[in-house]
Formats: C-alpha cells, structure tokens, sequence
C-alpha cells in the first residue's frame, strides 16, 4: 500500500524518479480507454503532467504468494494532463506487484473510469 501512495503522491511532485522504481521494466497497463501502455509511455506523460489532486483510497491487498501480491483500490486526480487536457476523474485500479531481488515492482495494471 505504500508504494501506491508513493505513486500518487509522484504524480503531486512531478516526481519521476520516484516512478520509475514502482514501475518494473516490462510494465504495462491498461488505461481508462481501454489502450495499452508501456512504461516508458507512462514515464513520459508523468514528466508533462501537474496535478493538484492525486491520492488512492479503498485499497485492498490481496498476496498470492511470498512474491506476488494483487492490489485494487480507486485513484482520484485532478490537474491537466500531458497534452494539456483538463482531469477531473476517479478511477477504479488494479495492480500487480512482484518482489523481484528483494524489490517490490508493479508488472501490471488496469484502470477503469468510475461514471459521475
């Protein structure tokens, strides 16, 4: 859970680095609009995009193994986005962590937009 508070709380700073040792190296996700993502896409658009609200609620854990672990919560964000598009959303999430080397990353995501 913790990781997942650092990742909002990155998105707040406009802090990459902190990204960038969430996500692993072969990380995708799929977004709101049902597209693919790669890391270095998700790196990128963290780099351009200001948020004035970013957190995580509701989350819950769920550990398959000793090294894989399942996460759901929602993700709420205001700000403008990469290309410079108003966000004011929430988002129902789910994540999968791996514990590689002793390191917690995140493989895989979804996001799903929650309707108003």
């Amino acid at each position: 859970m913790d990781l997942e508070h650092r990742w909002a709380a990155s998105a707040l700073k406009g802090d990459v680095a902190t990204l960038e040792t969430i996500l692993a190296a072969n990380w995708t996700a799929v977004n709101p609009e049902g597209a693919i993502e790669t890391r270095s896409q998700a790196i990128g658009k963290a780099k351009t995009s200001k948020f004035t609200r970013s957190e995580v609620s509701g989350m819950k854990v769920m550990l398959l193994n000793p090294t894989t672990a399942v996460l759901t919560g929602t993700w709420t964000g205001v700000g403008t986005a990469s290309k410079g598009e108003k966000i004011d959303t929430s988002e129902r999430w789910t994540d999968v962590f791996v514990n590689q080397t002793g390191a917690w990353k995140c493989v895989a995501s979804q996001s799903t937009t929650i309707k108003k």
